[in-house]
C-alpha cells in the first residue's frame, strides 16, 4: 500500500513539472538567439519542421534520434528532391530495384558460363593426362 502511495505521489510531482515546462515552453516569445539555435539548416530562419521537432523533443514526446530517424528515411524515399514523396520517386526507386536485380541475373549467368568452361576445359585437360598416362604405359 505504502509503495502505491509513493508511486501516486512520484508521478504526481513528475506531471506537474512537466506541465510547468510545458506552460514555460508554449508561452515563450522567440529570440534572435532562439531563432539561431534551432536554425538546423543554416538558412538564417526555422521551419516548421525545425520548429515542430524542437518543441516535440523539448516537451520529451518524442525521441530527437527517432525524429532523425524519420528524416533520413523521408530523404531515401524522395528520389527527386523535391521534398515530396511522389509517384515519380516510387517510379524511380522500382527502375533501380530492377536494375539491380537484372545486373545480377547477367552477373548469375554469367558465372554460369564460366563455371560451365572451366569445369569443361578442366574436364579436356583431365581426358589428355589420362591418355599420355595411358600412351605413355602403353610404350613402357
Amino acid at each position: 500500500a505504502m509503495g502505491y502511495i509513493l508511486g501516486n505521489v512520484a508521478s504526481a510531482m513528475v506531471e506537474k513539472r512537466q506541465e510547468k515546462m510545458h506552460k514555460k515552453l508554449w508561452s515563450k516569445e522567440l529570440k534572435i538567439e532562439d531563432i539561431m539555435a534551432l536554425d538546423e539548416g543554416g538558412d538564417g530562419g526555422v521551419s516548421e519542421l525545425e520548429y515542430i521537432k524542437f518543441m516535440l523533443v523539448a516537451m520529451h514526446k518524442v525521441d530527437g534520434a527517432l525524429i532523425d530517424e524519420l528524416c533520413k528515411q523521408f530523404k531515401e524515399l524522395d528520389q527527386t528532391g523535391d521534398g515530396n514523396i511522389t509517384k515519380q520517386d516510387l517510379k524511380i526507386m522500382v527502375t533501380r530495384k530492377m536494375r539491380k536485380v537484372s545486373h545480377k541475373l547477367k552477373l548469375h549467368s554469367y558465372k554460369k558460363r564460366l563455371l560451365k568452361t572451366k569445369s569443361s576445359a578442366i574436364g579436356d585437360a583431365v581426358d589428355q593426362m589420362v591418355l599420355r598416362s595411358s600412351s605413355s604405359d602403353e610404350q613402357e
